[in-house]
């Protein structure tokens, strides 16, 4: 049943933001742990800080979730119970996951936890919700990347209680389909490092902008038709934000959702005039309306949030000499953009003075003063507003404790450890198991090519031209029995019911097959028996528990994340394993998966700052960027059969036309333990 108001869920990354949050009308805050946060670079919470804020919430009748949302690396489940111990004794109202691992360890061992689905887990369709429903999640955040009809769909086709993102930032890339801060300097999105690639600016031809930086979502003037729909939260992005800015964007909302419905009108009015002073990028429906690309792309602004109050003209270490385009405060808190257009760590404004050295406590626009921070500055950054001066973290906490000087008790350690505990094993023996070959193609032309090689499987994937052209042609016995499809990860509410159809003609007609992408796929085969499931590398898959959960829902085999480590492969090599792993040796996966349509030439690269060369084309209904160079492991291949990892997938379905190696030359090399050049070992031999 649909609330009568949906909850307003507000950021802390803070306590300072905590506070501004619960004191503006926040019904429930969620906050990140200094451990397994997608937002690693805000400050967050110790569990000792995390036990007070519980106290605090309850008594102000707030409710706090805590966001575990980071993907899980190999070596990190011990810590995750460790973790989840922690939590379920302090009774948080709510967690909020991304990886099936830890869903599947919090299912297992504390069922008293409630559990949302991030959005990191790709809900973009009623059967991804509907799935996530039941691997035991109570809650689904839906996708950012969802238009108002699509949204109302999985609302009517769902009973599970949905939240959704109402403001703050917006990415190019599906979220959960991001590797292009992980690929170019192993700053893993999925694991809270991103460094926002997607804000540089880049060059093509004469051309320069910013191509692939969004402004940010305001969903302020569609609360009155979202209040109607069935949504249980509304949610603000920004655990990176002040308090400052928190405590606006949270009044703002609160007013809205408030107001009885002649009063909308003059609500949302009063509403923009507080957040015009909440700095910010531009203010979009984003893909809520009808327009998203002209509404959301913004490439000649820079992809800096916050109000452009200054540039830098010399510095010295952590003295500026600043020109003003806005007032400036002793105390402002200010985010540097760097030379390449990157957005830098924000910092506080400790002193102002006249180039002459008279203090003062104001600058006022188009002054020339020299500024003293806590930060690095260099010559010609700009510097953009992202809060006024605010009080301390120690008064802060002096606030909280005062309020509730006996926090929360819990346990550091998982309770009483006994047989069986921690991350599901199988009885599968990775050092045991024949060596296997799996070629995934992108077209029928190269499936019938992969076809006549001597290997174990051969993926296609399951495009909607594919499906078609494949329906007419007859393959040997032999082949089908070689054959399988894989699902792409992007399905949308408006074509799940070409792929029932089509999963289950082909299903009835003997294909048995199949590779899932997306939670969602799990939906599409529900009830058929006798299937061969393979969890694609879509998935993020890493750690034992993350392989026990698809294991659980059918999968005989899981492709590893494309963004794991030789780390973590030798702490998983010893197994036994729930399912078969397989490792991928070779593929050119796009870095960025979009709804947009960037404004560059598709059969032309462009280039980032550091002259790095990018691809981009259209498929369908979305963009797809890839990098300059595929990732391969084929000179690996000695070190990974050592480690008992004998199937392989060369992925060849994917990247930037007239660029891909031909599948003969990389069956030769993968036979001769030879990696094309030029090439990239992805995150091999970086940290987890």
């Amino acid at each position: 049943m649909k609330p009568s108001t949906p909850e307003l869920l507000a950021p802390a990354g803070h306590v300072e933001g905590f506070l501004a949050a619960v004191e503006n009308g926040a019904d429930a805050v969620y906050v990140g742990l200094k451990q397994l946060s997608a937002r690693a670079s805000a400050v967050n919470f110790s569990l000792d800080e995390l036990s007070l804020l519980v106290s605090f919430a309850r008594k102000h009748r707030v409710a706090l979730y805590v966001a575990l949302n980071s993907q899980l690396a190999a070596h990190e489940v011990t810590q995750t119970l460790d973790l989840l111990q922690a939590l379920s004794d302090l009774g948080v109202d709510g967690l909020i996951v991304q990886d099936p691992g830890v869903l599947t360890l919090a299912r297992r061992w504390f069922p008293g936890i409630k559990l949302h689905a991030s959005t990191l887990m790709g809900a973009h369709s009623h059967a991804g919700v509907s799935q996530l429903a039941r691997m035991g999640a109570e809650r689904v955040v839906l996708a950012r990347e969802l238009s108002l009809r699509e949204i109302e769909q999985i609302a009517a086709r769902t009973e599970v209680d949905l939240e959704m993102f109402v403001h703050g930032a917006l990415c190019f890339s599906y979220s959960g389909l991001c590797l292009a801060s992980s690929f170019r300097g192993g700053n893993s999105g999925l694991r809270g490092r991103c460094a926002q690639p997607c804000r540089l600016s880049f060059r093509q031809g004469r051309k320069e902008g910013y191509f692939l930086s969004c402004n940010d979502l305001c969903a302020l003037p569609l609360l009155p038709r979202l209040k109607q729909m069935r949504i249980a939260s509304f949610k603000i992005e920004g655990r990176m934000k002040s308090a400052d800015y928190i405590a606006r964007v949270v009044r703002a909302y609160r007013a809205v959702l408030d107001a009885p419905a002649e009063s909308e009108p003059a609500a949302i009015d009063q509403a923009r005039q507080w957040l015009s002073l909440a700095p910010s990028r531009k203010l979009t429906s984003g893909y809520l309306s009808g327009d998203a690309e002209r509404e959301i792309l913004a490439p000649h602004r820079s992809g800096s949030s916050g109000l452009w109050a200054a540039t830098v003209r010399e510095a010295t270490g952590r003295s500026a000499v600043v020109v003003l385009r806005h007032a400036l405060e002793v105390g402002d808190r200010l985010r540097p953009e760097s030379l390449e257009g990157r957005e830098e760590e924000a910092h506080e404004v400790k002193r102002l003075e006249t180039l002459d050295g008279t203090s003062v406590a104001r600058g006022e626009p188009g002054e020339r003063l020299r500024m003293t921070s806590s930060a690095t500055l260099k010559r010609e950054m700009r510097l953009f507003r992202v809060g006024r001066g605010a009080v301390s973290p120690q008064a802060s906490w002096r606030r909280v404790r005062a309020e509730c000087p006996k926090p929360a008790g819990y346990r550091k350690k998982f309770k009483e450890p006994r047989e069986g505990a921690g991350p599901p094993r199988g009885d599968i023996e990775p050092r045991r198991a024949t060596p296997r070959l799996v070629i995934k193609v992108g077209d029928v032309k190269t499936l019938m090519q992969a076809l006549d090689l001597p290997v174990q499987k051969v993926l296609l994937t399951a495009a909607s031209a594919n499906l078609e052209r494949l329906a007419k042609i007859k393959l040997s016995p032999r082949q089908k029995q070689r054959f399988g499809w894989s699902l792409p990860a992007l399905i949308t509410e408006k074509q799940l019911d070409y792929y029932r159809a089509a999963v289950d003609w082909y299903v009835r007609t003997g294909f048995h097959d199949w590779e899932v992408n997306n939670w969602a796929h799990f939906d599409f085969l529900q009830g058929t028996a006798s299937l061969s499931i393979t969890a694609g590398y879509r998935l993020n898959l890493r750690n034992m528990a993350a392989m026990g959960c698809v294991a659980d829902l059918g999968c005989g085999e899981a492709v590893l994340s494309l963004e794991i480590t030789r780390g973590e492969l030798e702490h998983l090599a010893g197994g036994p394993w729930p399912l078969a792993p397989i490792v991928c040796v070779h593929g050119w996966p796009p870095l960025f998966a979009s709804r947009l349509k960037p404004g560059l030439d598709e059969d032309r690269p462009f280039f980032s700052p550091r002259k790095e060369p990018f691809y981009w084309a259209r498929k369908g209904d979305f963009s797809f960027v890839y990098a300059e160079r595929p990732f391969s492991w084929l000179d690996q291949l000695e070190f990974l059969r050592s480690k008992g990892f004998q199937a392989h997938l060369v992925d060849v379905s994917e990247g930037p036309e007239g660029e891909r190696p031909s599948l003969e030359s990389l069956f030769k090399a993968y036979h001769g333990f030879r990696a094309p050049k030029p090439q990239s070992h992805f995150n091999l031999d970086r940290r987890a």
